[in-house]
């Protein structure tokens, strides 16, 4: 049973309503009508001393109660069971849930405090309420000093196997909440190496859910690649030492994603052992690596990137500016011109790049302004189309638009930039079948526009960071295109600024060597009329 099934089994919620009504048949078993169970602090130290279990008594009643007790005897070993009288203005604020006592004469009420001890030491008092002479069996005497103590040692039995469960299962529901929180994977294997939990993290890192490898050989999921399976049954060497040397075992080691990408975590193995000190199983915690490389080397490969993307076209037009400068230089005419379109097309590739770094730097600050206003998608999605087909002959680009879309509240220049990003993405990482798709829908609440290329793909642990700022894939087919990463991460923006914080996102699906789709949802100008349906 995994972590996550554990802590459904039973709630502390449902404890406490057994403690309810244990302490709720003591006191009737005492010929009590109402009371409260205190904890000592002693006991328990995990529960405070002000928790208190109450029996037909309201909050106001409990503390009343609790009040006057403090002001009283109180019971000891040598004299467990304390009992006094109850005046007739305390009853009315005693406040007795189901209990008619407040037009009864004075006197009729007594409060009684009893001790609750075992071999352990001292448990806590139980204050409660009854009529007055309703005495119990219970304090019947005997030359052995009657049953009393007898009663309460068992009541103390009870009530501490309770608290101890309660105790338990709250410490249960705080390491599972530690265990689905935990930014670092965890997960725990049985003496076979069998897979038993999966947390959240593992399931971000790897693309596995839970439900899927649960019993599963945990070397078969994630590959490690130093533990391979054999025919022997033999443990891999990371959990082999672990089981051995009662200790943590630390390293590096590559795992394999569930699309098949290889990725360096580091991993800390240890084992679970029996009360006899015999392993039953392993815990494995794991950091991933690639993502603290990634961003220690940001920092560094940033600066180069942008020295390269800035440094690339500037010689371009050095270069052919240099060549024009030349006093003997003769060019024809179209030679001229072809050199002065490259110029102009360099320096308008600098301006973009010099754009989106300040346009990042805008988004940063909190400074992206949207000029909102209705907007014709369909005529925008064309004009974007046929822009890029004159642009890029050998590019097909299809449209599947509905016949009637309806117009959105957006910002037209903003949008214009999101879809040719998207469609020049499109184009730069499918080198090979250079076919892209523009299609559309609409819901009652927005209209939503996918982008899908038929391209290298994007792995699974890409997927998550490839809207973050500077982030790029990492293989060899993105490093041979120019961008500096920011594309993307201004297209979320964009998005999301159009929603205010509310609602609205752009995505992306994707499977590695078939393709992406990226969509972006805007809002429509009017919500769509839905049919009222009365049950």
């Amino acid at each position: 049973m995994s972590m996550s099934q554990l802590s459904q089994v039973q709630q502390p919620e449902d404890l406490h309503d057994q403690i309810v009504i244990l302490v709720g048949s003591a006191i009737r078993l005492l010929n009590g009508e109402a009371g409260v169970f205190v904890v000592s602090n002693e006991a328990f130290d995990p529960l405070s001393s002000a928790e208190y279990t109450a029996y037909r008594l309201s909050d106001a009643g409990s503390n009343f109660l609790l009040a006057l007790a403090r002001a009283r005897v109180q019971p000891d070993r040598a004299q467990p069971l304390v009992v006094d009288e109850i005046s007739h203005d305390m009853v009315t604020q005693l406040g007795l849930l189901d209990m008619h006592v407040e037009e009864q004469p004075a006197g009729t009420l007594q409060r009684c405090a009893m001790l609750v001890y075992d071999h352990a030491g001292e448990l806590g008092l139980l204050h409660y309420v009854r009529q007055a002479g309703a005495h119990s069996c219970f304090e019947q005497t005997s030359s052995e000093g009657g049953a009393l103590p007898l009663f309460i040692t068992h009541l103390a039995a009870g009530i501490r196997t309770a608290l101890k469960t309660l105790v338990l299962l709250k410490e249960q529901s705080r390491l599972a909440d530690i265990f689905q929180q935990s930014a670092e994977g965890i997960l725990t294997v049985d003496i076979h190496l069998r897979i038993v939990d999966f947390n959240p993290a593992m399931e971000r890192l790897t693309g596995w859910s839970e439900s899927e490898v649960l019993g599963k050989y945990y070397y078969e999921v994630l590959r490690p690649q130093e533990c391979q399976a054999n025919a022997h049954g033999e443990r891999d060497p990371l959990f082999a030492q672990a089981f051995t040397t009662h200790g943590n075992v630390q390293r590096e080691i590559v795992l394999t994603a569930r699309d098949g990408q290889r990725f360096d975590v580091f991993v800390t193995a240890s084992s679970i052992r029996s009360s006899r000190g015999e392993p039953i199983g392993g815990i494995l915690t794991v950091r991933d690596l690639s993502r603290e490389r990634e961003q220690e080397e940001q920092r560094s490969t940033f600066i180069s990137v942008i020295s390269h993307e800035l440094q690339t076209p500037i010689a371009i037009i050095k270069g052919y500016a240099s060549t024009l400068a030349r006093p003997d230089a003769v060019l024809e005419q179209e030679t001229l011109r072809s050199r002065l379109l490259a110029i102009e097309e360099e320096a308008d590739s600098l301006n973009k790049l010099v754009s989106n770094l300040l346009y990042a730097s805008r988004i940063q600050a909190g400074g992206l302004q949207m000029d909102i206003a209705p907007l014709d998608l369909s005529s925008l999605v064309q004009k974007v189309a046929l822009r890029l087909r004159v642009k890029s002959p050998g590019v097909t680009v299809k449209l599947e638009l509905p016949a009637r879309l309806p117009t959105v509240m957006a910002d037209r220049d903003r949008i214009e930039e999101v879809l040719q990003n998207l469609l020049d993405n499109a184009i730069k990482y499918s080198p090979k079948r250079r076919i892209v798709t523009v299609s559309s829908h609409s819901t009652s609440d927005e209209v939503i526009v996918s982008v899908s290329d038929i391209g290298m793909g994007i792995a699974l642990r890409d997927q998550q960071q490839i809207f973050d700022r500077f982030h790029r894939v990492d293989n060899s087919s993105t490093r041979s295109t120019q961008g500096a990463g920011l594309g993307l991460y201004i297209c979320r923006a964009i998005i999301e600024a159009h929603w205010g914080g509310m609602g609205g996102h752009i995505w992306v699906e994707s499977v590695l060597h078939q393709g992406s789709t990226f969509s972006f949802s805007l809002p429509r100008e009017e919500k769509a009329h839905v049919p009222m349906v009365v049950f």
